[in-house]
């Protein structure tokens, strides 16, 4: 069986074009069209197979989808028109591979069957569909760094980390060991770290391995005897960030939770555990949310070019403009300093793809190669 055929299930996020002259739309409402998962066609071309394939799912969400909003009939001032809409968004639920070759000199073009949905909980309840866009993301490992304070109990708790651990876990993260988290306990970046420092989160993260680091803080307190039981009552926040670039991922600045017990104690954890489960449930949304809207449209890439002098800078800045790697869409050159030159790429696919693109391109007048990739983070440097 066709490896995509049966570990198929991808999440895409696609934005429509927006039409400004609409002046009437009177048939069925788009909501109840998308409601359902529709089935679609896709095509896609690429220097690798998973480039061609990230290409086609964008391509049948924008079929499935378009093929539904152009249905629709939309009066203007002059004349009936096709046209749609505003924004909407869309999901690959899965695909097929129904067609794929590869030409002489390498490229691939791949054809699939796809299911799309607007619907983005129907992607949250699916955990085939969540593995694969973590797959497509290059399964970052996450830690967690939450501080607790405990009010009722009046003692160093970390129930609140343990829920969101379990909770990412469940849903197929992948996460770093916590005794190996703790087990840095002492060390400068580690308390600053817990403090919100996301620079100190970072070299944490990457002391172990990790791409992804969950940073917040937890507050257990009572709220007080209520017929002879205590009411529990907690309060946290969270943010999610990239410890290569230090990018926020995602951000909820505040859940509650509130839940009585005769034993105060008790209370208190079901209280912290009710708070982090909608923390948590709110990450992993924003997560897919911003995930597939880079998978769909694209992402940042970092490259860092060493051995590096002024007119190599400039030349290797003149070669990612151009564009002559299929999928960049901007290139911007951040930075040179003693011999170590930094840019910022917008690229259509995965960091990898776009690695193979760069090591199978040679400049005129420019000599690189592809020494390393961490993340979303490329390695190169110039050959003499």
């Amino acid at each position: 069986m066709d490896l995509y055929s049966y570990r198929g299930k991808e999440v895409i996020f696609v934005q429509m074009k927006s039409v400004s002259r609409i002046i009437v739309a009177c048939l069925v409402p788009l909501t109840l069209l998308l409601a359902q998962a529709q089935t679609a066609q896709g095509v896609g071309y690429g220097l690798t197979k998973d480039a061609a394939i990230e290409q086609a799912k964008r391509d049948a969400v924008e079929n499935g989808l378009g093929a539904y909003i152009s249905s629709e009939t939309v009066v203007t001032a002059t004349s009936l028109s096709d046209n749609i809409y505003s924004k909407a968004q869309g999901f690959v639920k899965k695909f097929t591979i129904v067609k794929e070759k590869k030409d002489p000199d390498g490229n691939w073009e791949i054809t699939i069957s796809a299911e799309v949905t607007q619907i983005l909980d129907q992607v949250m309840q699916d955990e085939a569909a969540m593995q694969t866009l973590l797959n497509s993301m290059n399964r970052p490992r996450i830690i967690f760094l939450i501080r607790e304070e405990n009010l009722i109990d009046n003692t160093p708790t970390d129930f609140a980390e343990t829920k969101l651990l379990s909770m990412f876990y469940d849903k197929g993260f992948d996460v770093v060991d916590r005794q190996l988290v703790q087990a840095l306990k002492g060390e400068p970046d580690y308390e600053q770290a817990l403090s919100g420092n996301v620079a100190a989160a970072a070299k944490i993260a990457a002391m172990l391995g990790a791409e992804v680091i969950v940073i917040g803080t937890a507050k257990i307190s009572s709220g007080g005897l209520f017929y002879g039981m205590t009411s529990g009552q907690a309060d946290l926040n969270g943010k999610i960030v990239r410890a290569d670039t230090g990018e926020i991922l995602a951000v909820v600045p505040s859940a509650h939770g509130k839940k009585p017990h005769i034993s105060p104690s008790t209370a208190g954890v079901n209280a912290v555990n009710e708070a982090a489960d909608k923390l948590g449930t709110e990450i992993i949304r924003q997560l897919i949310q911003k995930w597939s809207t880079q998978q769909s449209n694209f992402i940042k890439v970092f490259i860092i070019l060493k051995n590096a002098d002024f007119g190599s800078y400039m030349m290797f800045q003149s070669f990612l403009q151009a564009q002559t790697v299929s999928g960049i869409r901007n290139a911007y050159s951040k930075s040179l300093n003693d011999g170590v030159a930094e840019y910022e790429v917008e690229y259509e696919g995965k960091a990898q793809d776009l690695a193979m693109g760069l090591s199978q391109t040679t400049p005129d007048g420019l000599n690189f190669k592809v020494t390393g990739m961490s993340g979303n983070r490329i390695t190169a440097e110039i050959v003499q």
